[in-house]
């Protein structure tokens, strides 16, 4: 994923679109884009905060409310 997009992308609110596994398709701004969501198998629908995790140099799909710390952003 290009570099521009992952930073673009990071921070913002997004719905779960379809899952397949091990990841999802996250729709963020009219712009879907695939991810791994966390925790595994959101289903569709789901309220996810996007962040970019370093390690695994993906997106990642955080669902609302979940515990790791961040919070939905207004969109």
């Amino acid at each position: 994923m290009a570099r521009g997009m992952v930073e673009w992308a990071h921070g913002c609110a997004g719905r779960t679109v379809t899952w397949s596994a091990p990841d999802a398709y996250v729709l963020v701004d009219g712009v879907l884009l695939r991810m791994v969501p966390e925790p595994p198998g959101l289903p569709p629908g789901t309220a996810v905060t996007v962040r970019h995790d370093p390690e695994r140099q993906r997106l990642v799909a955080h669902a609302d409310g979940t515990a790791d710390g961040t919070e939905a952003v207004a969109g």
